[in-house]
């Protein structure tokens, strides 16, 4: 049986959020796009736990501002905003062939080593959307002590897609 990372995604029951209306970027930048893809490299443009109409999930800094967890379920929330991205680049989550590499940036202060803890909760969740053989990836979590409007987490994201058909 072939496994269908969008048949996954309702099962989990995930509200992916539409990239295309309003466009990526627009509020923050005229000069930013949400991907860019060049053969069957897909590579997002860094994503945070941001509503589609501007709402930050759980803004500051993790161990400070927010706990643990919230800073997971932002990280969640910034996986899910992921989905939407791809969706937005090829049209269905069953185009993915394998995800690549994860880059996690955590708001975090100095000293703070829970980082993969942080990071977990959104690779946990693209793996249970797009199984073992798409879902597993190489990841770096990254401890920042600024990110854009106070984002308690960020994720850039690369993948593998199939290929486009001849047209």
């Amino acid at each position: 049986m072939v496994h269908s990372a969008e048949a996954r995604a309702i099962e989990l029951g995930l509200v992916i959020p539409d990239y295309a209306n309003p466009p990526y970027g627009g509020r923050y930048g005229s000069s930013l796009r949400a991907f860019h893809r060049t053969g069957d490299l897909l590579e997002l443009s860094g994503i945070t736990p941001e509503s589609r109409d501007g709402v930050m999930v759980h803004p500051g800094s993790v161990g400070v501002d927010i706990t643990l967890d919230q800073a997971q379920e932002a990280a969640r929330y910034t996986a899910v905003n992921a989905l939407g991205l791809i969706r937005y680049a090829l049209g269905s989550l069953d185009e993915v062939v394998a995800l690549s590499r994860g880059l996690c940036f955590v708001l975090c202060p100095p000293g703070f080593e829970r980082l993969n803890e942080v990071s977990n909760a959104a690779s946990d969740l693209l793996f249970d959307v797009f199984g073992p053989d798409v879902g597993r990836m190489g990841r770096a979590s990254i401890g920042a002590t600024a990110l854009s409007r106070s984002a308690c987490f960020e994720l850039w994201l690369s993948l593998e897609c199939r290929p486009r058909s001849a047209a």
